[in-house]
C-alpha cells in the first residue's frame, strides 16, 4: 500500500530476485530460452556476492536456469560449468535454505545427460538428488516441485537404459501416488509417469498397452494450455504415431501425425517444435508410400481385369 505521501513502498531485494527467478523458470518451461539468460544475469550480477541466505538461494537458481537455457541453446559446457558453480558454492546438508537451488540445478544436470546420452551418469546424478533431498519433510514449494521432477525423470532415465522393467514398476508407483490428485505438483508426476509407462510399454513390447497409455495422456490433459503440459501432449502423439508406424499401419500413422500438427497448431510452443518436425518429415514419407501402394493396386486391378 503506498505510504502516507502517496509512495509504494520499496520492494524488498529478495521479493523482486525470487519474482525474476520464478519468471526464468517459467520460461525455461516453455521453452523460450533466449529469455531466460538476462533475468538470470540481472540477479547475478546483482546479488552473487550477497550473504543473505535468500538472495543467495536466488544466485543458486539463477545460475541453474542460466545453465538449462545454455544447454538448450547447444552450449553443453558452459551449461556444465554453471551447475558445477551451483555444486561448489550452495551445497551443504547444513544449509537447507539454498536446497532449492541446488536441487533444481541437479535436475537439469540429469536432463544434460540424457540428451548427451550418458544415462548411467544421469542415474547417479537423478540418484544422488533424491537421496539428499527425497525425504524433506515440510520442504518449501520449489524444492517439491525439483524432487517430483527428479521423480518422474527417473523412470524416463530406465527407460533411456532399456531397463523397461523398472521404468514400468517406477512410473506405476509414481502413479499410484499421484494420479487424481489436483494438486499442479501432482498432476505434473502423475501426467509424466503415465508417458513413461506408455514408453516402458513400448520397450518390453506391449504395443497394445502404450498405445491405449499414450492416448490416456492425450484425453486427460489434450486441453491443458500450459506449454509444458502442450509438449508433453505431443511427446505422448509422437510415441503414439512411432508404434503405429513401427507396426506397419500407414493409415492409422498418417492419422496419428495429424493429430500432431493439429494439437500443435500454427504456432507451437517451442518445446512442441521436435514433435512438429518430426509429424512434418514422417507425413510427406508414410504419404509417398501410400501413393506408390494405391498405385500397385489400381496396377494389380488392371491385371485382374485382363
Amino acid at each position: 500500500m503506498p505510504d502516507a505521501e502517496g509512495a509504494a513502498p520499496p520492494v524488498l531485494p529478495e521479493v523482486e530476485a525470487k519474482a525474476l527467478m520464478d519468471r526464468a523458470r517459467t520460461l525455461v518451461r516453455s521453452g523460450h530460452v533466449l529469455e531466460v539468460i538476462p533475468l538470470c544475469d540481472e540477479v547475478y550480477r546483482r546479488h552473487t556476492t550477497s550473504r543473505v541466505p535468500a538472495l543467495q538461494l536466488q544466485v543458486a537458481r539463477a545460475l541453474g536456469h542460466r545453465g538449462a537455457a545454455l544447454s538448450e541453446l547447444g552450449k553443453v559446457v558452459e551449461a556444465v560449468i554453471h551447475f558445477d558453480e551451483v555444486e561448489r558454492r550452495f551445497w551443504s546438508p547444513r544449509k537447507p535454505a539454498l536446497w532449492e537451488g541446488v536441487a533444481w540445478s541437479m535436475v537439469y544436470r540429469t536432463c544434460v545427460l540424457m540428451e548427451q546420452d550418458i544415462p548411467q551418469q544421469a542415474l547417479r546424478c537423478v540418484g544422488e538428488l533424491l537421496r539428499r533431498f527425497g525425504s524433506s519433510e515440510s520442504a518449501p514449494e520449489g524444492l517439491r516441485n525439483a524432487v517430483g521432477a527428479a521423480r518422474v525423470l527417473l523412470p524416463n532415465v530406465y527407460n533411456q537404459l532399456e531397463e523397461y522393467e523398472e521404468a514400468l514398476r517406477l512410473s506405476e508407483a509414481l502413479l499410484e501416488a499421484s494420479d487424481g490428485d489436483p494438486d499442479p505438483l501432482k498432476v505434473d508426476m502423475a501426467s509424466g509417469a503415465l508417458l513413461q509407462r506408455a514408453h516402458a510399454l513400448q520397450g518390453l513390447g506391449h504395443w497394445e498397452e502404450a498405445l491405449e497409455c499414450f492416448d490416456a495422456v492425450d484425453v486427460r490433459y489434450g486441453e491443458d494450455p500450459d506449454p509444458r503440459m502442450r509438449a508433453l501432449v505431443s511427446a505422448a502423439l509422437m510415441g503414439r504415431a512411432l508404434v503405429l508406424i513401427r507396426e506397419g499401419m500407414v493409415p492409422e500413422a498418417l492419422s496419428g501425425l495429424d493429430a500432431i500438427l493439429e494439437h500443435a497448431g500454427p504456432h507451437p510452443y517451442p518445446r512442441q517444435r521436435p514433435m512438429v518436425d518430426f509429424a512434418q518429415f514422417h507425413r510427406e514419407e508414410l504419404g509417398r508410400e501410400a501413393e506408390e501402394e494405391r498405385k500397385k493396386m489400381e496396377r494389380r486391378k488392371k491385371q485382374w481385369r485382363k
